[in-house]
């Protein structure tokens, strides 16, 4: 997809999306490498209680969730520290939105629509594994605007808190909620382990570089 930007009739270029392949892992106990214990799967992100997800890949892991209801309306979301070791707590999230049918073993970060991003910060305080109930004093909210409606929802961790002593991303739970602060993911939701095969940059970054680019052939034009 390209769209043309406009700066103050001074400069009009074509930028092209950048497109990520997304990869689903799989269970395993591989360094480095996109896969889970099988006691710590995806599925325990949406679980309701302590138990963790945890993605050996560690940067640019997550989820793809494809709650019970179809066209909701995420405006918050909350994540609940894991039991364990804090440097593999996400430090950073990108959470996106499609109404495409997402499945196979990869798929196009295109498909995804951005909806809010930034950093996080998980308090030191560990959450209880297993059954444990989830205590809002291990926890952590961002809100953002948001009005769109999706059928499925993408959360990526870019980054740990702290990588020199970790080696893997874990957390206990992620929950996105509507206006009316009801919970969109259910357990049983459709659920994919996944990892970007790169980075995937903030739109913001290729705009400011572009506005920034802007004003310097403007002032040149002067």
């Amino acid at each position: 997809m390209k769209k043309m930007i406009g700066l103050g009739g001074i400069l009009s270029l074509s930028v092209s999306a950048h497109a990520v392949t997304i990869n689903v892992g799989v269970e395993g106990f591989s360094a480095g490498i996109n896969n889970w214990p099988t006691n710590e799967p995806p599925s325990a992100i949406i679980d309701g209680a302590g138990q963790k997800y945890l993605n050996f890949g560690e940067f640019n892991t997550g989820v793809v969730v494809t709650p019970g209801s179809s066209g909701t309306v995420a405006t918050k979301m909350t994540l609940w520290s894991a039991n364990d070791a804090e440097p593999r707590d996400p430090a950073s999230y990108l959470l996106f939105g499609t109404n495409s049918v997402i499945g196979g073993t990869s798929f196009d970060s295109s498909l995804f629509t951005l909806i809010s991003n930034g950093p996080l910060s998980l308090p030191a305080s560990r959450n209880g594994g297993g059954a444990a109930a989830l205590d809002p004093a291990n926890s952590f909210t961002v809100s953002f605007a948001n009005s769109d409606a999706y059928d499925t929802y993408m959360v990526l961790f870019p980054t740990v808190k702290d990588d020199s002593s970790a080696n893997s991303m874990q957390v206990a739970e992620v929950q996105l909620f509507d206006a009316a602060d009801n919970g969109l993911f259910t357990p049983g939701d459709s659920i994919l382990g996944v990892q970007s095969a790169a980075a995937i940059p903030e739109p913001s970054t290729a705009l400011l570089t572009l506005l920034g680019l802007g004003a310097i052939l403007g002032r040149r034009r002067k």
